[in-house]
């Protein structure tokens, strides 16, 4: 068996394993134990707690817990407490895509040993030319490799890259501003958003939010559209399973006319309305395969020395399908539903680059472009609600009592990286079961009873790949990396 591939900018950290058939499985853990951590803590801690589970997802996740509690304990939101929370997770999926794209992707498609032929008038990108010349070359030119952009695209690409980060920082502001501050939001409560509103408040975030529309307007996607075109075999690459999930932008974001996301599932290529089933497989996970019969709100037990287990990765099915969640799958069943934000123009223009029906481009350049290309939508979405929101009233429910209550509480989202669910039960106020499913827990699940592999092992495995050559181990990266797949969100 060769070394394992250790891969860059994923978050947790992963390495790749080719045993001696040439398979590639995630290595992945450690195991932090969040699920088990929050028995018999109040649900507060679950919203706070749970936000460290992925720096990306973290607010998602919060929103999550929050939700869970609220349907434990027939908590209302207020409705300016809702829409808070709509436009702050819709700036946290902005600010995920923005920062994958251009600081983890991009890396896969133009070395930093270009930035010494930059001749271009970005300041910033000068200076961080002179820099890089003051060190020894094999520091910063370590993973060159041969490109196929030409000088302008060469020089677009940096200096896109430099303004983005000036839209993150944009981003920040926004996130900080509802969120007390960030990465780690401090508002989201039960009952909606602890923030103070103003229409100075509401002004700031509409200017915030203009400046970053233009750039995801003019240059984002198109910055993703010129990837594909420079590298065509992203079209065919890493194409996962071919069932996939959506379980829509949340249950109180979805019942208002215009909620960004509808919840279904593409299963045996036919829409269906999604329903809560999901099931997790634990055969080759370490932990404990709980005996027959056992409850199925009994905690996992680790079992690290387990036979034939090789992940820290819990295996959910749907129907007893792997399913490939994320920002492709959204756009699919957001276009097959016919409603909300179909966008079918970007759809057109996918299935022209790709060269077939969108149901089958779930592929390395499919994902890419989906994910830069529901941006602009959700920045439409956010100025929406910004209208909306009215500052004169209040942003949480009054005269609720939700620390003692006795229930249980289902929460489904869409965070950036997927489908994101969260299970509470709670006993006389103190949690007495939790249990979370990620998206990088679908896409990186490992294999169940029946020998299906999840989305992620499914794209490493569909054709053959070394991972002892340098080529083909830049192929494994940009594969994992198109799922935006991170080893803290899918370990727990």
């Amino acid at each position: 068996m060769a070394a394992p591939l250790q891969l860059t900018r994923v978050e947790g950290g992963l390495s790749l394993v080719q045993d001696a058939d040439g398979h590639i499985r995630l290595q992945d853990g450690p195991l932090r134990g969040f699920e088990r951590r929050l028995v018999g803590r109040g649900p507060l801690d679950a919203v706070f707690l749970t936000q460290k589970i992925s720096a990306d997802t973290g607010i998602s996740h919060a929103l999550a817990a929050a939700i869970a509690w609220e349907h434990a304990a027939n908590i209302p939101v207020a409705e300016n407490g809702r829409q808070l929370r709509e436009f702050l997770h819709g700036m946290s999926l902005v600010h995920a895509h923005l920062r994958h794209f251009y600081l983890n992707e991009l890396s896969d498609y133009l070395p930093w040993s270009t930035l010494a032929d930059y001749r271009g008038d970005a300041e910033v990108l000068q200076d961080l030319q002179s820099g890089l010349a003051d060190k020894p070359k094999g520091d910063w030119t370590r993973q060159s490799f041969e490109h196929p952009f030409n000088d302008a695209e060469r020089n677009r690409l940096w200096e896109h890259r430099a303004f983005a980060m000036r839209q993150l920082g944009l981003v920040q502001r926004m996130l900080a501003m509802l969120g007390g501050k960030y990465p780690m939001a401090m508002s989201i409560v039960p009952g909606g958003l602890n923030v103070t509103l103003t229409e100075q408040t509401l002004l700031k975030l509409r200017g915030y939010l203009a400046e970053v529309r233009r750039f995801l307007e003019e240059q984002a996607l198109d910055d993703g559209m010129l990837l594909l075109r420079r590298y065509p075999a992203l079209k065919a690459l890493g194409r996962g399973v071919p069932d996939f999930l959506c379980t829509g932008s949340g249950e109180d974001e979805a019942a208002v006319e215009g909620a960004l996301f509808p919840s279904g599932v593409l299963l045996a290529d036919k829409l269906e309305p999604f329903a809560p089933v999901a099931t997790e497989s634990i055969q080759y996970a370490f932990y404990r395969i709980p005996p027959q019969g056992a409850s199925s709100g009994m905690a996992t037990v680790p079992q690290p020395d387990k036979a034939g287990a090789y992940s820290w990765i819990k295996a959910p099915r749907y129907q007893g399908k792997p399913m490939e969640t994320g920002a492709f799958p959204r756009l699919v069943i957001t276009y097959l539903s016919g409603v909300r934000m179909a966008r079918p123009e970007l759809v057109d223009e996918l299935e022209k680059q790709l060269g077939g029906s969108i149901r089958q481009g779930n592929t390395v350049g499919g994902r890419l472009v989906a994910r830069l290309g529901e941006l602009a939508a959700i920045v439409e979405r956010a100025e929406t609600l910004l209208d909306q929101i009215d500052p004169a009233q209040p942003t949480v429910s009054r005269d609720i009592d939700p620390f003692h209550a006795t229930g249980e509480g289902l929460a489904l989202l869409e965070s950036p990286a997927g489908s994101l669910q969260h299970r509470m039960i709670l006993e006389r106020g103190r949690i007495a079961h939790y249990d979370v499913i990620s998206p990088s827990t679908w896409n990186g699940a490992p294999l169940d009873e029946q020998k299906q592999a999840g989305s992620l092992e499914t794209a490493l495995n569909r054709s053959p790949l070394n991972l002892a050559d340098a080529a083909q181990q830049r192929t494994a990266s940009r594969i994992v990396h198109s799922f935006a797949f991170s080893t803290t969100d899918a370990v727990q």
